[in-house]
C-alpha cells in the first residue's frame, strides 16, 4: 500500500540560513547599515560593497532575494544513488516533463501546484532534484551611496529590471533558454526609490566547475561534488533537456541535485510531507570590479537549497481506565 498525501506541499520561506551553492569562490552577506541600507561605497571603486565572511570590501555580496522563481521537473526520494543520472530506485513528490514553476516570496509560506502522489513505505537514503538551470530573480535594495545601472540610470535604490537571461560565467551564448547577455550587459536600473519597479532578471547556470564554457568540462555533465549542505551531502550535474548529461554549457537545460542523507527519509502510510526552501544569500549583487566607475551589474541567481521533512505520525492507544 503506498502513503497517499491528500496536500499539497507547502514551502516555508526561511530567511536565516546557508550560503549559496553554485559558487567556486567564497561568497558572502551583504553588510547593511542601522538605517536598512546597503553598505555602499561613495564614487568609482573597484569594491563598492562589504561582503561581512571576509569582514572586507570587494565587487560581490550575497543577499536575500525579494522573489525567487524556480521550476521543478522532478522531485524524489530515492533507495540509490541518482548522481550517475540513473533514477530507477526514486519515488516522486513532483514527476512533470513540462515543469511545475513556483515563485517564492519572501516572508511568505504557500502551496505548490502539483497533484497528489504516491510514496511507498520504507526507508530512502537519498534525495533527487531535478530543476531548470534557469532561475529568476527580482529584487531591489537602497543604497548608502548612488550607484550606476543601465543606460545610465542613477540613484540610491537598484532593481533588477532586464530579463537577460545571463549566464552564471557571464558569457554569450545560445542556449536551450536563449541567448545569454554579453559580458559587461548591465541588468539593473537605479534611481529614486518611487520609481522602483522591479521585474524578474534571469541567470542560467551553465557551468558547475571552472570559469569560463572554453575551460575543461568534467564527465557526467560538468560533475561537481558539493559536499555538506545541512541535511547531507550533495553532488550536482548539468543536464541537457532530454534529461541525458550535458556535454557543453551551449546544451546544458537542466540541474540534476542528488543529496545523500544524513538521516534517510522513513516513509509509513501515515507520513506527512514540508518542503523548506531557503534563500538567504541566494542572489549574488554584482558590481563591475574596475576602479573607474561604480557600475551594478547584475543580481545573479544562486539555486536555493531544499529540505524535504517526512513526518511519521504515530498513534498510540489510551490507557485503560482503572
Amino acid at each position: 500500500m503506498k502513503t497517499l498525501n491528500l496536500n499539497k506541499i507547502l514551502l516555508l520561506i526561511s530567511l536565516f540560513l546557508i550560503s549559496a551553492v553554485f559558487s567556486t569562490a567564497a561568497e558572502a552577506s551583504c553588510r547593511y547599515t542601522d538605517a536598512g541600507l546597503l553598505d555602499v561605497v561613495s564614487g568609482n571603486t573597484d569594491a563598492p560593497v562589504y561582503e561581512t565572511s571576509r569582514s572586507a570590501r570587494g565587487d560581490q555580496c550575497s543577499d536575500t532575494p525579494d522573489e525567487y522563481e524556480i521550476t521543478f521537473y522532478k522531485l524524489g526520494i530515492c533507495t540509490a544513488s541518482t548522481a550517475a543520472n540513473d533514477l530507477s530506485s526514486c519515488q516522486y513528490i513532483v514527476d512533470d516533463a513540462a515543469g511545475v514553476e513556483h515563485v517564492i516570496v519572501a516572508g511568505t509560506s504557500g502551496a505548490m501546484a502539483i497533484p497528489e502522489f504516491a510514496i511507498d513505505p520504507g526507508t530512502y537514503p537519498y534525495m533527487v532534484v531535478v530543476l531548470s538551470n534557469k532561475l529568476g530573480i527580482k529584487h531591489s535594495f537602497t543604497a548608502s551611496n548612488s550607484v550606476t545601472g543601465v543606460s545610465s540610470s542613477a540613484g540610491t535604490t537598484c532593481w533588477t529590471s532586464v530579463a537577460g537571461p545571463s549566464s552564471y560565467t557571464n558569457e554569450q551564448f545560445t542556449s536551450p533558454h536563449g541567448a545569454t547577455t554579453a559580458d559587461g550587459a548591465q541588468l539593473i536600473t537605479c534611481g529614486a526609490l518611487a520609481d522602483s519597479a522591479p521585474a524578474f532578471s534571469y541567470e542560467v547556470i551553465n557551468k558547475l566547475t571552472e570559469e569560463a564554457c572554453s575551460d575543461s568540462w568534467v564527465a557526467n555533465g560538468d560533475y561537481a561534488s558539493f559536499g555538506s549542505v545541512g541535511n547531507g551531502t550533495a553532488e550536482v550535474s548539468l543536464l541537457k533537456s532530454t534529461d541525458v548529461f550535458a556535454t557543453a554549457c551551449t546544451d546544458a537545460a537542466k540541474i540534476l541535485w542528488t543529496t545523500t542523507l544524513t538521516t534517510p527519509y522513513v516513509v509509513t502510510t501515515e507520513s506527512t510531507w514540508q518542503l523548506n526552501m531557503r534563500t538567504t544569500d541566494s542572489v549574488s549583487i554584482d558590481f563591475d570590479g574596475g576602479d573607474d566607475n561604480n557600475d551594478i551589474m547584475k543580481m545573479g541567481a544562486d539555486p536555493v537549497q531544499l529540505y524535504l521533512t517526512v513526518t511519521c505520525l504515530l498513534y498510540t492507544s489510551p490507557s485503560p481506565r482503572d
